[in-house]
């Protein structure tokens, strides 16, 4: 493959990636929201929405992170991947938000 090819590139409308185990979700069968009936990711990416941060974080359900807890759904930050989360079942999803990116649950 010659050197001299690029892949094009163009700019995210996001700054942060934040990835949540779609294995985790799916075993707990939701747990998040006002009654408990949706999983994790809808309500962290309605909470964006609600505080007009869409495109400060893009919340993508993924394949299993390889981390299991009990009662709880791994999630992670791409800008600290170091840092994983166990959030257990009705957590604030604002709370979890910042924690995942502090910038994203920031109210304009």
């Amino acid at each position: 493959m010659p050197t001299d090819d690029i892949i094009p590139t163009t700019q995210a409308p996001w700054r942060d990636i934040a990835m949540v185990c779609g294995k985790c979700s799916r075993k707990l069968k939701g747990g998040f929201g006002k009654k408990g009936k949706h999983d994790l990711a809808e309500v962290l990416k309605g909470a964006l929405k609600e505080a007009g941060q869409r495109r400060q974080l893009r919340v993508v359900e993924v394949g299993c992170l390889g981390l299991c807890p009990k009662r709880a759904v791994t999630a992670v930050s791409s800008a600290r991947p170091d840092q994983v989360l166990a959030v257990p079942k009705g957590s604030d999803p604002m709370l979890v938000l910042t924690q995942l990116n502090p910038a994203a649950a920031a109210v304009p």
